[in-house]
């Protein structure tokens, strides 16, 4: 009899862990199914940022086109390393940069920002 009633207990154990596996695999599914979408997520925000600036640039390059018949001296651009428009006003005569807005200086020091920000508030960290 008490051969049986060891099986028995063995049995019970055996499905309290076969229900602990199983609850533990669900866990772990749901969180690669989370995983996958926080990286979906991140590859859309990709593409919409690549979107937007590829619509930037045609958006300069046709600014750049309207100020052309009307023969001024400023081009527009676009910075990607701070993701910044870009005016350069430019002396007809020697075809130099009178101003740059935002200038040289604000454009570093926003470009020193973002990486500082990127080191303090890492994604992957």
């Amino acid at each position: 009899m008490e051969l049986f009633s060891n099986v028995g207990q063995v049995q019970k154990s055996m499905d309290y862990s076969l229900n602990n596996l199983q609850n533990d695999d669900k866990l772990h599914t749901r969180k690669l199914e989370e995983n996958q979408d926080v990286q979906k997520d991140n590859e859309n925000d990709e593409e919409k940022k690549n979107k937007i600036r590829e619509e930037l640039q045609k958006t300069v390059e046709e600014l750049n086109k309207e100020m052309s018949p009307l023969n001024t001296d400023i081009k527009f651009k676009f910075d990607d390393k701070v993701d910044e428009l870009v005016v350069n006003v430019i002396d007809k005569n020697t075809d130099k940069v009178i101003r740059k807005i935002p200038s040289d200086e604000a454009l570093k020091l926003m470009e020193k920002m973002r990486e500082l920000v990127g080191a303090l508030f890492d994604k992957k960290g």
